[in-house]
């Protein structure tokens, strides 16, 4: 067995430190359900920053980028335009009004909004709709992380699996997002760190930037060189749409101390994160196909081509906050789906539970959820196909409601209800091919007509928790 002694005793110290310094941080720090959901809303600016960074900034931004970048070249940044405008979006429209609310209404979830503003009936569907989507995300974080195991250590790609699966799962069950705050200032320094000599080590390795703009095809060169225009519009509305809706982001602004600290990290963030995934990946995509123009799997290319180039300790180091970049997100989404179950399933089955009992059951929650995200990164096809379908699903039925219905009093929960059944009805359709549309193009647009026609053919017949409070 050829094991690489060097990246995996780097990495084992690296893991340790980190399941160490979580534990004990998170466990400190967490005496309430509202401390493991959501920091007891006491984040300032440098630790919202790295949080919402090495969360965001996770497996598909950092490992699966390189790879499409590889495949796509710069068709692939229309993903990059719809992530970015969405988190526009989130600076100077969602996020202000998301961190009132949770103020003023003590919210952690996306479902929290959506009874208030609508009814229990849409925050119920809305959350299996969520939780779903992110145990599919978190399971792509997963292999992501194993696939950097079996690389290094030989070690079989299911057992690698399981291992990382225990290390995440015993840490956030521990304290929740403390105990992801603690390692995400480490994780989200490491990550713009090792990017930032990691890019011009690659560009140099590949001859430099000229040699690789001579050398790779005029195709990765071109906007729509892989895509068409149609196809672009989809990219970029899968994100933009899909993001509007997902709850860590929502978790971050209910955490922030102040509106303030929170507009001013999400600046921060905006800025690093399309330098990141619209600069620095793209030139290690682009200089691994100079590299290695005929890897067979791309979506592996970047583990494999730090160990080629750098198969010394700074290899080691590299690989070790590859890891970092990618366990940064997967907490974060593990812990979203059990605070979701939690608060906006148990709470409703156990509404006189004890605190004490609440935070047991987020616990509970994030280890069986956990468990769950192993036997779906087992069995699942395509690390893609998992982030592309959640974020698919998520802006065909959601980000219509959330959009309009934060903006626009009228409408009752008939329209949202009508809104999510006609999004995740088209979308479905065009997954299946009975129609020959993008599914995120057919389902977000029947949201937007169901979410209308509804509003217009309604009227309201039992106020919403909003209107009884005004």
């Amino acid at each position: 067995m050829n094991i690489d002694w060097n990246s995996t005793l780097v990495m084992t110290a690296y893991l340790a430190i980190t399941l160490s310094v979580a534990s004990y941080y998170g466990g400190k720090n967490t005496d309430s359900s509202e401390d493991f959901s959501v920091g007891g809303r006491k984040f300032g600016i440098v630790i919202l920053f790295f949080t919402m960074l090495a969360t965001a900034v996770g497996a598909a931004s950092v490992v699966g980028y390189t790879g499409w970048y590889y495949i796509r070249g710069l068709s692939q940044i229309w993903f990059v335009i719809g992530i970015s405008v969405s988190y526009l979006i989130y600076l100077f429209y969602l996020a202000p009004k998301i961190s009132d609310f949770g103020f003023e209404h003590n919210a952690s979830t996306v479902g929290d909004w959506l009874e208030y503003r609508y009814d229990r009936i849409t925050k119920n569907i809305s959350s299996v709709l969520l939780i779903i989507a992110y145990l599919a995300i978190t399971a792509f974080q997963y292999m992501a992380m194993a696939e950097i195991f079996t690389q290094v250590t030989n070690i079989s790609y299911n057992y690698s699996l399981i291992i990382t699966a225990a290390i995440v799962i015993i840490y956030t069950s521990i304290g929740g997002l403390w105990s992801i705050a603690a390692t995400d200032v480490l994780q989200g320094a490491m990550t713009i760190i090792g990017l930032l000599v990691l890019t011009p080590i690659i560009i140099s390795k590949a001859g430099g930037i000229s040699q690789i703009l001579a050398e790779v095809p005029d195709q990765h060169l071109q906007l729509f060189g892989h895509v068409d225009p149609v196809g672009a519009l989809s990219f970029t509305l899968v994100f933009m749409l899909g993001i509007i809706s997902w709850p860590d982001i929502w978790q971050r602004c209910y955490s922030a101390e102040s509106k303030q600290s929170l507009k001013r990290s999400l600046g921060l963030f905006v800025v690093a994160s399309i330098i990141i995934t619209g600069g620095l990946v793209l030139f290690i995509g682009l200089g691994a196909k100079v590299l290695y123009p005929g890897y067979s799997s791309p979506e592996k290319i970047l583990p494999f081509m730090i160990m080629k180039q750098m198969p010394n300790l700074l290899g080691s180091i590299f690989l070790a906050a590859l890891v970092a970049v990618i366990m940064g997100t997967a907490d974060s989404t593990l812990l979203i789906s059990a605070v979701m179950f939690e608060k906006d399933i148990f709470s409703q089955i156990k509404p006189d539970a004890s605190d004490a009992t609440k935070l047991k059951v987020n616990r509970y929650a994030t280890i069986i959820g956990g468990v769950i995200v192993l036997i779906l990164a087992i069995t699942a096809p395509s690390m893609f196909s998992i982030w592309v379908w959640s974020a698919d699903i998520t802006g065909a039925t959601l980000a219509v409601p959330i959009l309009l219905g934060m903006a626009w009093q009228r409408p009752s929960h008939y329209a949202a209800l009508t809104s999510i059944i006609t999004g995740f009805g088209g979308w479905a359709i065009a997954r299946a091919g009975w129609i020959d549309w993008k599914p995120i193009l057919l389902g977000s647009l029947l949201s937007l007509l169901g979410y209308l026609a509804a509003t217009l053919l309604t009227t309201k017949e039992t106020p919403t928790k909003q209107e009884q409070l005004n």
